[in-house]
């Protein structure tokens, strides 16, 4: 994360192809069944979880410009190499707003602490200056990652207690009951 290359027209976000068709990308796919059949988790955190989704998925604007985006970028997500930048892990390849290709660096920068300020600028630099977390709605796409991230662990916590450990400790997160910047473990 400590240098970016300079955006060129020919990058990933630009205009969707027209030579082949790439799916919607819905940032809430998988969000609805993660909740409702969360049953190692306490009924009113669930009820907790299901009214935050419900309240997250009518507050997003799925409107603005669609691009083609990764829907998954993230620093695990690219290697450097001699001969450049390799992409990994494109089954989130998709047509939707260029956002969701910067909110999870936006909301390590905000949320966790994970990278620095400088670092942080020199990613917006790089991306043409667009800062998201300037954005009207970046709370919202910041709220739905995190979501997500809470999903990933309580889809894993049926087979590991370190992963509902960490989903109750991210529910507590989420409900307020920590202070960011929050630290949530890697699974």
């Amino acid at each position: 994360l400590h240098s970016f290359p300079t955006r060129r027209s020919s990058d990933l976000n630009a205009a969707p192809p027209d030579t082949f068709e790439l799916p919607e990308h819905d940032p809430f796919i998988g969000l609805s069944d993660c909740v409702s059949h969360a049953d190692l988790i306490d009924p009113a955190d669930r009820a907790w979880l299901s009214d935050r989704y419900r309240n997250l998925r009518a507050t997003y604007d799925d409107g603005g410009r669609k691009v083609v985006i990764h829907g998954d970028a993230w620093q695990g997500n690219l290697v450097t190499a001699e001969s450049g930048v390799i992409v990994l892990d494109l089954e989130h390849f998709s047509i939707g707003r260029p956002e969701w290709d910067l909110v999870q660096i936006a909301v390590d920068y905000t949320d966790f602490a994970r990278i620095t300020e400088a670092d942080y600028r020199a990613f917006v630099e790089s991306y043409g200056g667009f800062d998201m977390t300037s954005m009207s709605d970046y709370r919202t796409f910041a709220d739905v990652q995190e979501l997500r991230w809470l999903c990933f662990a309580l889809r894993k916590a049926a087979t590991s207690q370190e992963a509902l450990r960490e989903a109750h400790h991210r529910i507590d997160c989420l409900r307020g009951d920590h202070r960011r910047p929050w630290r949530w473990n890697p699974l």
